[in-house]
């Protein structure tokens, strides 16, 4: 949770050095969708599954697709005619289906104990809810239709918040959790703004690559509306803060 700590003060310490520009505009708006996440990564070790004990019919990293939602708010830097920034602040609920062997006790027939085998292996439904902040830089190409397209390419960080299995007690962040709190990755976007009928509405499509122990690869839908810029705050340096300036 401290590196989210950081990665929201890296976040306010940018977006105040970028207010110090002039002809910056700003607007808020509010988002939410449908994501489809699969874990990737080796977490045999979060078993006390070593690889020389695991056998090749029983694949830890036998994960599926699961579906999950996200909501939050957004924050769009208009910093020239066809480059912006959209840093967001999300609660995002995702998982996998991981199917993994058990790893038993073995004794001998007087009840010495021998040390630990795999025995058969359990399909456990994961959930894992995180408080993510995707920051993405646009290239805004007008006219193209109603609206205006505006392909993306960003990194988010993620702090995990909540999660656990549905067979077992384990928990998928902290003590005995199967995957790190924190994480972070590149995510790339194509988003779609309406700007004559239904002004402010916007789509966007993003698919985000986890780097931390779980190897999240994600596809997110989301549908968001952006409020009309803000022209009731302005700093004695820089009036085009917060203010339109068409």
């Amino acid at each position: 949770m401290k590196k989210i700590v950081f990665a929201l003060a890296t976040l306010l310490l940018f977006t105040s050095n970028i207010f110090a520009e002039k002809d910056v505009k700003v607007r808020f708006g509010l988002e939410g969708g449908f994501n489809m996440t699969k874990w990737n990564g080796d977490l045999m070790p979060s078993y006390g599954v070593s690889p020389d004990m695991i056998a090749a019919t029983a694949n830890i990293n036998d994960a599926s697709v699961r579906p999950g939602f996200h909501a939050g708010a957004l924050m769009d830097i208009i910093i020239e005619k066809h480059w912006s920034i959209q840093p967001e602040v999300l609660f995002q609920l995702e998982g996998s289906t991981v199917t993994a062997p058990l790893v038993l006790p073995s004794y001998d027939e007087e009840g010495n104990y021998l040390g630990e085998v795999v025995g058969d292996t359990v399909t456990e439904k994961y959930t894992a809810g995180y408080i993510k902040i995707p920051v993405v830089l646009y290239y805004n190409i007008m006219n193209v239709g109603p609206g205006q397209l505006s392909p993306g390419l960003g990194v988010f960080f993620a702090g995990g918040v909540c999660g656990k299995s549905d067979k077992t007690e384990r928990n998928t962040f902290g003590v005995g959790g199967i995957l790190d709190e924190f994480d972070w990755g590149p995510t790339v976007r194509v988003a779609y703004e309406f700007q004559n009928v239904a002004s402010g509405l916007y789509l966007n499509l993003g698919f985000s690559q986890g780097l931390s122990t779980s190897k999240s690869t994600g596809l997110n839908f989301s549908v968001g509306y952006k409020f009309q810029y803000w022209k009731g705050i302005k700093r004695a340096y820089n009036t085009g803060i917060l203010e339109y300036n068409p």
